[in-house]
């Protein structure tokens, strides 16, 4: 059986990284949407909420406060006034002048156009309420971004700015709008990782178990298959167990690099194939992206992925490999935090920090302030890319492909909106992949992900799906205020007949697709379903993946 896991927000909220309903309070509260005229202050710290430590605060501020939070910036792009300044001198190299100060704040307002994103959010459904939609926000952004059109936007809390009325937003700040939603939502998610890596080691422990232990499996099963078919043949190479990650944070794919790299580096690695050698687990990300190598290698070796060409040559047996492989399929259909596009060249580069460890502070590049990554540049790193983090521009990183210097507004994540523009090459070879894996999967598990209206694309792939040859089936993983318990079909048709599920459950929107016979419920959420006492175990696993009624 084919299991092919989708991975939503839901699945990292034990860690800390905020759900999509709390990333949209997020930005409104950061905005000030609800409540026009609040101190920059108030809204940092009502935000940020508890993970709101002192150097977080401080580095969100000076962000928001160098990008213009002021009514002056909202006429003019020059209107620097001396906090500003004081904010970019704590962020930028020391003796710096008054002019390169300057020069730098004008450089990051032309990128990040934060007045146009509080204009934009005042226009959304729901602004001043709990119902503010992050989806409406890329709506109205993707709505008018692509055919080079503009609206007229509030300024300063709804009043005008201008005699003629409210100030107009021409696609050129619709664009700057976008790129600060952009770097805001990299702040977000680089804070609640940094938080997470400091306070919550054992809840990505628990992940990387997880996935040691259905890395066991992998290497377990792979005996029997060697028996029934050809190491060269997809049915031994190919996992029986995909993933896809709707997040735009990397934590679950980097917990199944520290998880692969341990077993592939035990002394207990399985031999297989004649002549008998090490078994190795491996990813397969649906695209050659190359990452800049970890130590010991050199940072400017590309380490490319594996893929199902490449494990398809070393396991045939005149190769003359020093491995055989398998593969686990994970894509990141949205995009990731770790990618950036190239400006010259076009390419994609991934970026997973400096060194191999579960809880490596580097794993997602910072937003472009000193306060937020005030650690030494490493010293493997050189050349333009250190002049330029060394400097302050901390979030430079070197093109692995032409070495042109890459920043944080080109990171390459899809937003979710109804107006989806036409992806880039790599997102759409990778959209196709999941397409192809989902119309061969017996098995759908949601974890932590909501199956939402608004998400049509994944809709049609199992609504297509289910009408192929073959039955397929549908786990769901939700959090219930409730014991943890399984529900087969049965007890969800009555559970739903008592009103005791949500209309937005996901489980609801599964049987919708499915049909009601094909889908069963675990209220523990995650990571309950795969732990036991506090460890995940063989015996969870089997449990998540063998579907019964």
């Amino acid at each position: 059986m084919r299991h092919l896991i989708f991975w939503g927000a839901g699945a990292a909220q034990q860690l800390g990284m905020r759900i999509t309903a709390e990333q949209g309070k997020f930005i409104c509260s950061l905005t000030d949407a609800a409540d026009p005229g609040r101190p920059l202050e108030k809204r940092v710290s009502e935000a940020l909420g508890p993970v709101g430590e002192a150097r977080w605060r401080a580095a969100l501020f000076d962000l928001i406060t160098i990008l213009g939070d002021s009514d002056a910036a909202y006429m003019s792009i020059g209107a620097i006034e001396a906090d500003q300044l004081d904010a970019m001198r704590r962020n930028w190299r020391k003796d710096a002048s008054e002019e390169e100060l300057r020069k730098r704040i004008i450089d990051l307002r032309l990128v990040y156009d934060w007045p146009a994103l509080k204009s934009v959010v005042r226009l959304c459904p729901g602004r001043a309420t709990d119902r503010f939609r992050l989806n409406d926000l890329f709506n109205l952004l993707d709505m008018h971004i692509p055919p080079g059109s503009g609206f007229r936007g509030p300024v300063r809390g709804g009043r005008e700015c201008t005699e003629s009325g409210p100030q107009f937003l021409d696609v050129r700040r619709l664009v700057g709008a976008k790129n600060a939603l952009l770097i805001i939502l990299i702040a977000m998610f680089y804070i609640d990782y940094r938080v997470c890596v400091d306070s919550k080691r054992e809840g990505l422990e628990q992940y990387r178990d997880f996935l040691i232990v259905l890395g066991h499996q992998m290497q377990n099963e792979a005996f029997g298959l060697a028996m029934k078919h050809g190491l060269d043949q997809p049915e031994f190479y190919q996992g029986d167990v995909s993933f896809v990650s709707i997040n735009y944070d990397p934590i679950a794919l980097w917990a199944g690099f520290i998880a692969n790299r341990e077993l592939n580096h035990s002394a207990a690695v399985p031999h297989i194939g004649s002549p008998a050698l090490p078994l190795h687990l491996f990813h397969d990300m649906g695209h050659l992206i190359p990452s800049r190598a970890i130590a010991p290698r050199p940072p400017n070796a590309a380490w490319y992925p594996m893929n199902e060409a490449a494990a398809q040559r070393l396991n045939e047996l005149s190769s003359g490999g020093e491995a055989r492989v398998r593969l686990t399929k994970f894509l990141f259909p949205h995009g990731s935090l770790c990618w950036r596009e190239c400006p010259d060249c076009g390419k994609l580069s991934a970026y997973h920090g400096d060194d191999w460890d579960l809880c490596s502070r580097g794993l997602i590049p910072p937003p472009p302030l000193r306060a937020f990554d005030s650690e030494p540049c490493p010293a493997r790193i050189s050349g333009e890319e250190r002049r330029r983090r060394e400097s302050g521009a901390v979030d430079a990183r070197k093109c692995l492909h032409c070495d042109t210097i890459t920043f944080a507004h080109h990171t390459q994540v899809m937003m979710q909106s109804s107006f989806k523009p036409r992806p880039p090459s790599f997102i759409e070879e990778i959209e196709r992949d999941l397409r192809a894996t989902t119309m061969r999967a017996d098995h759908v598990i949601f974890m932590g992900y909501s199956l939402p209206q608004d998400d049509v694309t994944y809709r049609a792939f199992f609504s297509a799906r289910r009408q192929r040859s073959g039955q397929v089936h549908c786990t769901v993983v939700d959090k219930d205020a409730g014991d943890p318990a399984w529900c087969g079909p049965d007890e969800l048709k009555r559970r739903i007949a008592a009103g005791e599920l949500k209309e937005s459950s996901p489980a609801r929107a599964a049987r919708d697709i499915f049909g009601e016979d094909k889908v069963r419920l675990y209220t523990g959420g995650i990571p309950r379903v795969f732990l036991d006492q506090g460890r995940a175990t063989a015996a969870k696993l089997h449990r998540l993946l063998t579907w019964s009624s």
